[in-house]
């Protein structure tokens, strides 16, 4: 029989990645959580975190972290249904993955949902697709957006909708960039902004639609998803941002679209593969909320990695 005390101190220090965060989370202090793991470490008979910076989960380790967010799902559940039976009811608590870009559009919404209906604090993890799936598989999170259409091990998926990208700037800097209209030769001669140097969306839309290269223009770095548009705004680069990031500076007319190229990204929602009620409701919330805000996917739609 697992001590749950033990559990839950390893799966506070994996969760934080830091003894010292644990402690504070937990209201312990840091001797305590190391003895705790220390002690179940000794139970297990191997080692279950890697003393790493951040803290790392060994392969067991996440076999437990899996197996305790389970539990935490099912208790909430109980407490929901007999809530004299769970000392200490209170609120429950869930891990999320999700793109920035979601995060700073269509769902902005989705934690007060959670929040409201079910009771829930929401851990957001903002991670691009290749941790997202990493962070599913070691039971960091127990649900994640992607741009991945087939499914994580040991996990389900749906499909969400997609989001559409437009090229936006600043009416100066159309005017002094842009003249005669966007070309390839223009793009080459004034700066982009990346939400960094691998930014697979960005390049895929300038090398469609124009033949342009990554490396063949110059560009800021900027890994926020509203410093996109505040950067267009500002008039000291173009950027291709989601098209409900850029209509109020668009109707306000702080920014133009020089072109009417549109590029579509599908999103899926990966979670996993249990019987729960509470996460089945999880998964609701996230799709509804999607489908209020997202066109289906269409022909356009690709799996592009970044920007988030």
């Amino acid at each position: 029989m697992i001590d749950y005390k033990l559990l839950e101190a390893c799966a506070e220090v994996i969760r934080h990645g830091s003894f010292e965060k644990a402690a504070r989370a937990l209201g312990l202090t840091q001797s305590a959580i190391s003895q705790r793991v220390k002690l179940l470490e000794d139970r297990i008979g191997q080692p279950l975190i890697m003393r790493t910076k951040p803290i790392a989960p060994t392969q067991p380790g996440e076999r437990l972290l899996q197996h305790y967010q389970r539990v935490r799902l099912l208790e909430q559940e109980l407490r929901d249904d007999v809530p004299d039976l769970i000392e200490g009811a209170g609120f429950g608590h869930i891990a999320l993955a999700v793109n920035a870009d979601s995060l700073a559009t269509w769902f902005t919404n989705v934690p007060k949902k959670l929040f409201d209906e079910l009771g829930l604090l929401v851990d957001i993890k903002v991670e691009d697709e290749v941790l997202t799936h990493q962070s599913l598989q070691s039971g960091r999170v127990l649900g994640a957006v992607s741009t991945r259409e087939i499914p994580v091990q040991g996990c389900k998926v749906r499909s969400l909708g997609a989001m559409r990208y437009i090229m936006v700037v600043a009416p100066e800097f159309a005017a002094k960039y842009f003249p005669g209209g966007v070309d390839a030769d223009a793009l080459r001669r004034c700066p982009a902004v990346n939400f960094s140097e691998h930014d697979e969306l960005q390049n895929q839309f300038f090398h469609r639609f124009f033949g342009v290269n990554p490396g063949e223009f110059p560009a800021h770095t900027m890994p926020s998803s509203q410093g996109f548009v505040t950067m267009a705004e500002q008039g000291i680069a173009y950027a291709v941002v989601e098209e409900h990031q850029a209509a109020p500076g668009l109707a306000a007319g702080r920014l133009v679209q020089p072109c009417a190229h549109v590029i579509e990204r599908a999103l899926f929602w990966h979670h996993w593969n249990m019987e729960s009620r509470l996460l089945s409701r999880v998964n609701d919330i996230v799709r509804d909320e999607a489908r209020q805000f997202l066109p289906r996917v269409g022909k356009n739609a690709h799996n592009i990695g970044k920007h988030q």
